[in-house]
């Protein structure tokens, strides 16, 4: 047996395999996981893809799955600080040195095939997905939630079997993998959507929406939406949690305060109750109670997180003009009729201009910096497209020394506001350990 090799040497193996261009397609997933005993067939899942939202939705439904009992695994990505972030079994990341002996273990199985080129070289979210389902095979997960890294009908995870498929509201997205239209992106993302197993959707554009319906018809996929059989009243969105009403088909509605900030999460928490609801009968009971505290006590790192201090900071990962307007909408709700200081750092593929134009009325000052990512949009670029829109932008190549301007500008200017922090998870996975040290 080969010896287990250390953590950072298996977080080297890992990113290494980034070089390896995606090629989606689900065959040598497949191959893969066969000759690893197929550890996804051993234990149930909740399926989830959308452009936004995902992540928020597993955390919920894992919140009140835990609550209700249940061994949950989780997978979702990015992650902010740890690669461990991706593989949790109730609530507890993967521990390094079990992430270093499943490296160890799965890498023989995957270099073998890399030679191969019927099957081809796996890519580094493939290669995590391998470790994540060998993980929750090994843990003996009751269920687990799986989040789709990218689209929906050839990402890596769709070898699943779930017992509900969940799709959160859906954007335009990865244009060059995905499709140039909504209606395109909706058609890949309801590739998720099993035969005869249930689906429920979140709020959707007419277009994405009825993509979806149909996709679910032509599989025999009951079919559940947000707006439909699950409705929600949202009461308040402020800094001290969502405040809201859920309701399924003709049952009595349920009040809950939800622990994430910003009005979008009542619909996410509506799609999650519906989720919930469809699992109940997949032989997964739960109690109003696991709900209300569950949903009470959720946290999820960098959306809308607010660090306090003096300044204090409010972490966002939006990350594309979708996920941008959510947070331009929050930002009103949270800070009305003001304006903030921010530090930016994106991804040179994403639309900073559009980006920019949606954010611009709710700031006062943007420092454009890098982010720890080899495809960073450059600070000049970033800087440039919140000037065009009236910005006073200025470039800081370290997102360090940004925090230290940036608090030196509120300060300066008596602004009980906090800085934001957005663009891009990579930013905020660099930050957030100096805000919160020891997080």
């Amino acid at each position: 047996m080969a010896k287990s090799m250390a953590y950072e040497e298996a977080l080297q193996y890992i990113h290494g395999r980034y070089r390896f261009r995606i090629k989606l397609g689900l065959e040598r997933m497949g191959y893969l996981l066969k000759e690893l005993g197929d550890p996804h067939r051993q234990f149930p899942a909740v399926h989830i893809a959308g452009t936004n939202g995902k992540g928020s939705t597993a955390m919920m439904l894992n919140a009140v799955l835990k609550k209700a009992g249940y061994k949950v695994g989780r997978y979702t990505s990015p992650h902010l600080s740890s690669y461990c972030e991706r593989m949790v079994v109730d609530d507890k990341n993967i521990l390094p040195e079990r992430l270093a002996s499943l490296v160890t273990r799965v890498k023989p199985v995957v270099e073998a095939a890399d030679c191969r080129p019927e099957i081809g070289a796996a890519t580094e979210f493939e290669f995590g997905t391998l470790l994540a389902f060998s993980f929750f095979a090994e843990e003996q997960v009751d269920i687990a939630v799986i989040e789709v890294g990218m689209g929906g009908r050839l990402d890596a995870t769709n070898v699943v079997d779930p017992l509900v498929c969940a799709i959160t509201p859906i954007g335009l997205e990865h244009r060059e993998y995905l499709g140039q239209t909504l209606e395109e992106i909706a058609r890949e993302k309801a590739g998720i959507i099993k035969e005869k197993r249930p689906v429920v959707t979140g709020l959707q554009e007419p277009g994405a929406l009825k993509v979806l319906a149909g996709c679910a018809a032509k599989t025999g996929a009951p079919f559940y939406r947000v707006g439909g059989e699950i409705r929600f009243r949202l009461g308040k969105a402020d800094l001290t949690g969502t405040y809201l009403e859920l309701q399924w088909k003709e049952e009595p509605a349920v009040p809950v305060r939800l622990n994430l900030l910003g009005s979008h999460q009542a619909a996410n928490a509506a799609l999650v109750f519906g989720a919930l609801h469809l699992l109940r009968e997949e032989g997964f009971p739960w109690r109003q109670e696991d709900l209300l505290t569950g949903l009470n006590e959720v946290k999820w790192p960098g959306r809308l997180e607010l660090i306090p201090g003096n300044p204090s900071f409010l972490l966002d990962g939006a990350h594309n003009p979708h996920a941008c307007r959510v947070l331009a909408r929050s930002l009103e709700e949270l800070f009305p009729q003001t304006t903030l200081t921010a530090i930016i750092g994106v991804q040179e593929n994403r639309p900073v201009e559009e980006m920019a134009g949606i954010l611009a009325p709710k700031l006062r000052k943007v420092f454009a910096t890098r982010i720890p990512h080899p495809k960073t949009a450059l600070p000049p670029r970033v800087a440039a497209a919140f000037r065009s829109h009236g910005i006073d932008a200025v470039e800081v190549a370290d997102p360090l020394q940004a925090v230290r301007l940036a608090g030196e500008e509120n300060l300066s200017a008596r602004a009980a506001l906090p800085v934001l922090f957005t663009g891009s998870f990579y930013l905020l996975g660099e930050v957030r350990p100096y805000l919160l040290p020891g997080c």
